[in-house]
């Protein structure tokens, strides 16, 4: 038997992904990874059967395995944005394309069509489902914007891409005149080789899942479209009401006067609980109060502390380093903070300090009097 490169890199994804799945298979949260990467590594297996010993004469069973990679995806997204385990049992209706299509397989046709719908469905609707997220967190986080899915964006992108490549390598003939390259050995290479950096990646990823942020709690983005849907009927007595502007101040002085917006991971849950409002209340007072959602309001208040420090150093001549002072304010990532103190203020951080720190303009000296 002589092994190809091809072999040897499905050789390298199929250890890769072994490995990684020893290392998340016992951790609750990861499960729908050590999925993943077992669907990765077996999927590899067969790949390099069918190749070498003609297995794909007894069962051509690949084909299927591009059925279970887009609910997997769509599972991580959701288990990566809430709390407790990532995979449950009520969760097996996602499997059942796949195990039609192994039931399937001599009609590889019907289940390479399958798989390419399940391919866009499912990524559409974990895009739409990231989206929920992303906007949830902002009403109800002052850290939404660091733990944002754009990565996750770049996985749905890259499975896509490699769907649609796999798509012209494999049915694309009228393709293969004008790019020759397509039809070649190459370019299954090039696909086996761009998947084994994906996994890679993958379990990098995972193995640093500590650096993720602790989840949403169960049926918390229900909550949250079921209040915005509340709010947004009732927004027009909301606005003008006197109940808002009194609750908006117990929120102020909740949030100020208790420096609660320094905490980097502050949730509307618990101005909440400090200002002895409900969730929905604090929402609603801060949109009439300021037309902001919360996460903007809170970042707003630490870019006016860190504006106050700014000055006082000025007046004082200290020297501090800005992002120290932004991390006093409540701030987690200096990325963000730049973002939103050029949309607060309008300049850079850098600027703003230099126009604080400028000389003032000497006055002109008019025409000598007469």
């Amino acid at each position: 038997m002589t092994l190809l490169a091809v072999n040897l890199l499905q050789f390298a994804l199929i250890a890769v992904a072994g490995l990684g799945f020893v290392l998340t298979v016992t951790r609750p949260r990861l499960r729908v990874v050590s999925a993943l990467l077992a669907m990765s590594a077996t999927w590899m297996v067969f790949n390099f059967l069918e190749e070498t010993a003609g297995f794909r004469d007894i069962w051509l069973v690949t084909p299927a395995f591009r059925l279970a990679y887009p609910p997997l995806v769509y599972l991580l997204a959701r288990g990566v944005m809430m709390s407790g385990p990532a995979l449950r049992w009520r969760d097996w209706p996602h499997a059942v394309p796949f195990l039609l299509a192994l039931a399937l397989t001599p009609q590889i046709g019907l289940v390479e069509h399958g798989a390419r719908i399940s391919l866009f469905a499912y990524s559409a609707a974990t895009l739409l489902l990231i989206r929920r997220f992303h906007r949830a967190t902002r009403d109800m986080r002052s850290d939404a914007r660091t733990i944002q899915l754009n990565w996750m964006v770049a996985m749905i992108a890259f499975y896509v891409i490699d769907g649609v490549f796999d798509i012209l390598r494999m049915d694309a003939h009228w393709l293969h005149p004008y790019w020759p390259w397509l039809g070649t050995s190459s370019a299954y290479v090039f696909q086996i080789a761009v998947s084994l950096v994906f996994v890679c990646v993958l379990v990098v990823l995972a193995v640093q899942h500590g650096r993720l942020f602790s989840g949403l709690d169960e049926g918390a983005l229900d909550a949250w479209a079921e209040g915005r849907a509340s709010t947004r009927s009732s927004d027009d007595t909301a606005m003008a009401s006197t109940a808002a502007i009194a609750d908006f101040k117990r929120v102020e002085t909740a949030v100020c006067d208790e420096a609660l917006y320094t905490e980097p991971r502050l949730t509307r849950q618990e101005v909440a609980a400090a200002s002895g409002l409900t969730e929905r209340a604090v929402t609603l007072a801060i949109k009439s109060a300021t037309g902001r959602n919360f996460n903007d309001y809170i970042n707003s208040l630490r870019i006016e502390d860190v504006c106050a420090m700014m000055r006082e150093d000025a007046r004082t001549g200290t020297r501090q380093r800005v992002i120290d002072l932004a991390f006093t304010a409540g701030f987690s990532s200096k990325s963000v903070f730049n973002a939103v103190f050029k949309r607060e203020t309008g300049k850079t951080p850098s600027a703003f300090l230099a126009a604080l720190n400028a000389p003032p303009a000497s006055p002109k000296s008019g025409p000598a009097a007469s």
